[in-house]
C-alpha cells in the first residue's frame, strides 16, 4: 500500500471540517427562530419574576395554617365533651365544671378571622398558580426545541474534535 500523501490528508481534513462547519451553519435558522420565541416570552419571564408578592402571601399564610392545627385539636375535645353536655344539660349545679369544658370554644371565636384571611389566600394562591402554570407551558416546549439544537451542535463539535485528534 503506497503512503498516503500530506497534502491529500489535509485537503480530506479540510473538506470534512468544510462539510462539519456547513452542517452547523444550516441548522442556524432554527436557532434564530428559537431565539425570537425566547425573545417573545420576556414579558412571561418578567411576569414569573413578580410571584415574590405571591411567595410573601404563602408566608403570611403560615401562621393562619398553625392556627388551622391548634383548631383540630379543639374540635376534638369539643367531640369529647357532647355527650357530656347532653347529660348535664338538666344539672344547673355542673354548670360550673361544663363552662371549664367549653373553654376551648373561645378559640373558634378567635380563629374565624384568621379563616377568612386564609380562604382569601387560598383563592389568591389558586390564581397566582393558574398564572404559573400558563406562564410556564410555553416555555417547554421552547425549552425542549432549544435543547435538541444544543444537543446536534455539540455532537457535530465533537465529531470534528475527534477527527482533528485522530489525524494529530
Amino acid at each position: 500500500m503506497a503512503p498516503s500523501d500530506p497534502k491529500q490528508d489535509v485537503v480530506k481534513r479540510a473538506i470534512a471540517e468544510i462539510d462539519s462547519n456547513v452542517r452547523a451553519l444550516l441548522g442556524l435558522p432554527g436557532v434564530v427562530s428559537s431565539l425570537h420565541r425566547l425573545g417573545d416570552l420576556g414579558p412571561a419571564i418578567e411576569r414569573i419574576a413578580r410571584f415574590e408578592d405571591a411567595l410573601g402571601d404563602i408566608a403570611r399564610v403560615v401562621p393562619a395554617l398553625e392556627q388551622l392545627a391548634e383548631l383540630g385539636s379543639t374540635l376534638d375535645e369539643l367531640a369529647r365533651v357532647a355527650p357530656a353536655l347532653e347529660r348535664l344539660a338538666s344539672l344547673t349545679d355542673v354548670l360550673g365544671d361544663l363552662a371549664s369544658m367549653l373553654e376551648p370554644l373561645s378559640t373558634l371565636s378567635a380563629l374565624v378571622p384568621t379563616l377568612e384571611s386564609l380562604d382569601r389566600s387560598i383563592g389568591e394562591l389558586e390564581v397566582t398558580i393558574g398564572n404559573v402554570s400558563s406562564t410556564l407551558s410555553p416555555l417547554q416546549g421552547t425549552t425542549e426545541r432549544l435543547g435538541k439544537v444544543v444537543d446536534r451542535i455539540g455532537a457535530r463539535r465533537s465529531g470534528r474534535t475527534s477527527a482533528g485528534t485522530d489525524a494529530g
